[in-house]
């Protein structure tokens, strides 16, 4: 049955490109928005949004972000073309509460993040919650191919710059540099150009015989302006370019948040595209900059950056001991510690801190979405200075307990009460690591979840010692919420291996343990991308992708067996309806085929930042010894998409 489909198919496209679709980043670099009042409007192929502001009490204008849009609650995104939209799928990035089941319509039929209908005008209110869109992909019936689009858009930069080029799916696109009109005789783009000096890309897909309208952009390669230090960038009128001359120490990094320090000052490097890139006390070389602006009137370095190498040394980074006397002197992005305070007030995000039972307070915002430890206890509390309404203000990073507990093992970690911080006085192995979450196990071969960030990647095998955190229950869950300074270099260790085992013997008391079961077919389950029956020679169980980058996609063999490998969950719904045990795999193994782990570029057997260094060596330097692998995300071209890949992979988005 599906080869006679896919033989229908076939030649229904031969027949002509009797549809276009057309894919939008929403990145405020590469789409040039415009303002009226509190509504923004943006054009990239043909297709007008329109963000609008809608009932919502904060203006749209500030839902621009370097990575994607926000939609507030009582907005809407409004997607327009001069022909007939049939179909608009929504990418939202920042979790559930800010998924793209926020949206309603008005007309056509909308699910799970997509539109289907017939309109020449689609409006997307966020009546649910705030929707953060990261992507939309229109499907056009037009008859035509989409023009190809780039990103980062034409404009001026500083120093060589990757240009991609993006074409309608199946379409092959040429293109020229020399400012001609490009044939099917031109180039035929496969991966990034590099633009070292000022130049005109032009660009035409074509499919099936059909060709596109031609893209046209242009690059203006110029030397950025230099300043001597952060005080001097800090100095800069809004939208000014600059480079740093001097080199930076990371005070604090969280995936979009950068915070830096020099001898100068303090200041926030804010963009997805460093995500990861950087831990605390990393040195970042002289020579990066970026579009200085102003943020709750502190310096703020944003996208597009330039001239950012990786750290080649670190240093030891020591917070300022700050008192509630003179914390509202404190500069904004300082890096601070108040020493012996309590948690006094807590409302949702917004925090009160009292220091050594004083009458007054420092205010808080739970910016990184911390989990509150015990409010009961004294802590030396960590933290990046900012402001809200021109209070001063603290975004906690860490609370550390100033008279710590002791444990020696992951069951006297579980006989404390919840929230009651402890170190491990005995070492723990590093299991499996995938963004915020990290499987260990401890000397009585207890296996637990670890859930939250952390600056190190570990590997299987890994060893850590002097470890600290507090457990809690999520989702039915128990899993320890870490003291992320505590978890610091490891020592390598033996790898664990998974204990192999039939499903009829799994029960709830292996929740957390590495397992591996064999001979097992996969089937679907309808209407759901994530869920799948797992089943072997002895029962069945459902098999739930909860690991950033172990994906099935649409050429998945469901006809084939396998082995997994992976950890054991359980499940409760919240209103208490559903119970089951999931199985969480890390690895899915062909029987007879090869092994492979998504985002693996340089075949260790884990992702990390090493794989990173693989791709831009290749995209660099022209480095070929992992090109086979290099495309991360399987979409066929090997592109800075491949390096944001692996890195929500290792942040857990």
């Amino acid at each position: 049955m599906k080869k006679i489909l896919s033989l229908v198919m076939l030649a229904l496209l031969t027949v002509g490109a009797w549809a276009s679709e057309i894919s939008i980043t929403m990145n405020n670099v590469a789409l040039t928005w415009t303002a009226t009042g509190d509504d923004q409007t943006t054009t990239s192929q043909g297709i007008t949004l329109l963000l609008a502001k809608g009932t919502s009490t904060t203006p749209t204008s500030q839902g621009l972000q370097s990575g994607h849009i926000r939609v507030y609650k009582g907005s809407s995104l409004t997607v327009s073309a001069a022909s007939t939209i049939t179909k608009i799928v929504v990418t939202a990035t920042g979790g559930e509460s800010y998924a793209a089941d926020g949206f309603t319509v008005t007309e056509g039929s909308y699910a799970d993040g997509t539109w289907t209908g017939s309109a020449s005008s689609v409006t997307l209110t966020a009546s649910g919650h705030q929707v953060r869109v990261s992507k939309i992909v229109i499907t056009l019936d037009d008859g035509t191919v989409a023009t190809p689009y780039f990103n980062p858009a034409e404009g001026t930069y500083y120093g060589p710059t990757d240009v991609s080029i993006h074409g309608q799916e199946g379409a092959t696109v040429y293109y020229t540099l020399d400012g001609t009109d490009p044939t099917t005789s031109s180039a035929v783009y496969s991966a990034p150009i590099t633009i070292s000096q000022t130049t005109t890309v032009k660009a035409m897909a074509v499919l099936n015989g059909t060709n596109s309208a031609v893209a046209t952009a242009t690059y203006t390669i110029e030397t950025a302006p230099t300043v001597a230090n952060i005080a001097a960038y800090a100095a800069l009128a809004d939208n000014s370019n600059a480079a740093i001359s001097n080199p930076v120490v990371v005070t604090y990094a969280n995936g979009m948040n950068t915070y830096v320090k020099d001898a100068t000052g303090f200041l926030c490097i804010y963009g997805s595209d460093l995500s990861g890139k950087y831990s605390q006390g990393d040195v970042i070389p002289a020579g990066f900059g970026g579009v200085k602006t102003t943020y709750n009137n502190g310096p703020e370095m944003k996208f597009p950056f330039f001239g950012f190498q990786d750290a080649t040394e670190t240093q030891a980074v020591e917070a300022d001991e700050v008192t509630v006397a003179n914390f509202g002197q404190s500069a904004m992005w300082r890096y601070v510690v108040l020493k012996n305070a309590q948690i006094t007030y807590h409302n949702g995000k917004y925090l009160g801190f009292r220091v050594d039972n004083s009458t007054d307070s420092v205010a808080g915002y739970n910016q990184f979405n911390l989990t509150l430890p015990d409010l009961t206890a004294t802590y030396d509390i960590y933290g990046i200075v900012t402001s809200y309404q021109g209070n001063i203000q603290m975004y906690p990073i860490e609370f550390i307990d100033t008279n710590p507990t002791t444990v020696g093992s992951i069951a006297e970690l579980l006989a404390l009460e919840t929230g009651k911080n402890a170190t491990f006085t005995t070492p723990v192995t590093a299991v499996y690591h995938s963004g915020k979450q990290l499987y260990i196990k401890d000397v009585n071969d207890d296996f637990m979840l670890v859930y939250g960030s952390l600056s190190n990647t570990y590997n299987n095998g890994d060893i850590l010692n002097d470890i600290a955190g507090n457990w809690t229950i999520h989702n039915g869950l128990t899993e320890i919420i870490p003291v992320a300074s505590t978890f610091g270099e490891a020592t390598p260790g033996t790898p664990v291996e998974p204990e192999l085992i039939p499903i009829e013997e799994i029960d709830q008391s292996m929740i957390h343990h590495y397992l591996r079961i064999e001979n097992c077919s996969i089937d679907s389950v309808a209407g759901d991308s994530r869920n799948f029956t797992l089943t072997d020679e002895t029962g069945d169980m459902i098999m739930r992708l909860n690991f950033s980058g172990v994906t099935i996609g649409d050429d998945f063999d469901f006809d084939a067996t396998y082995n997994v490998e992976g950890f054991l969950a359980y499940y409760k719904s919240a209103n208490g309806e559903t119970e089951q045990l999931q199985f969480y795999p890390n690895l899915i193994e062909k029987v007879g085929g090869t092994v492979v782990v998504p985002g693996d570029v340089n075949g260790d057997g884990n992702v990390t930042a090493a794989d990173v260094t693989c791709i831009y060596n290749y995209l660099l330097n022209g480095d070929e010894s992992f090109i086979d692998t290099c495309d991360a995300n399987g979409d066929g071209n090997i592109t800075s998409a491949d390096v944001t890949f692996i890195y929500n992979i290792l942040l857990g988005n």
